[in-house]
């Protein structure tokens, strides 16, 4: 199987803030983009098959978290829900796992573009906002994190997890974008944030101050 990585300019500069987003958003950096070169053409990378769905799920790990299946799922599914989903199969699961995560990178999205660039600084509310956006770029990391888990632990197998990417359709331009917004409004303010993916210096354990999962 092959995943084409897509390398084609799309006229802004991409950010050096790429892939499992990190869920902890205290005690970080804010980061400017950077130029990607002048790639103009996708990278097919030939993954084995018996090595795909090691693949995706290394793709959903935050690598400064640790969450279990059951955490996530005790994070999203309301406890009078838990018999529907129990009954769901596992590929399905995953699949509504990632909705949910999509839904939390589109709302956070939308929050960071409300907030403008052109001011002097922010005000209480829309310091508010940005905090909120922080929240469900951490709650999707952490749904995308406890996918990995599930994986990890052999609740979904490679072809459930593989199928789930498959029909869900997942891509990374919802996180892109996300990070995209952060960037922006991070920068325009100089404000402090955890780059998705982590950092490689980091002198505290991963998940020390880590803020709990609030849904939204």
């Amino acid at each position: 199987m092959t995943y084409e990585l897509d390398s084609t300019p799309t006229g802004e500069e991409p950010h050096a803030t790429t892939d499992s987003e990190s869920a902890h958003d205290d005690d970080g950096c804010t980061t400017d983009g950077s130029a990607a070169g002048g790639l103009e053409e996708s990278l097919g990378v030939t993954i084995p098959d018996d090595h795909v769905g090691a693949f995706v799920a290394q793709a959903f790990e935050d690598v400064e978290r640790s969450t279990e299946w059951e955490e996530a799922i005790d994070s999203v599914v309301a406890d009078e829900a838990r018999d529907a989903w129990n009954r769901l199969e596992p590929r399905k699961q995953v699949i509504e796992l990632l909705k949910m995560a999509d839904q939390f990178d589109r709302k956070a999205t939308a929050l960071l573009e409300e907030i403008p660039l052109d001011r002097g600084g922010l005000d209480d509310d829309l310091r508010e906002q940005f905090d909120d956006a922080k929240r469900l770029r951490r709650n999707a990391d952490v749904v995308r994190d406890g996918i990995a888990a599930g994986y990890a632990e052999g609740r979904v197998s490679d072809d459930e997890l593989v199928d789930a990417v498959e029909t869900f359709e997942f891509d990374t331009a919802a996180i892109a974008e996300r990070e995209d917004a952060l960037d922006d409004v991070a920068n325009a303010y100089n404000l402090d944030f955890r780059p998705y993916g982590g950092t490689l210096m980091n002198e505290r354990d991963p998940d020390d101050d880590a803020e709990e999962f609030e849904a939204w």
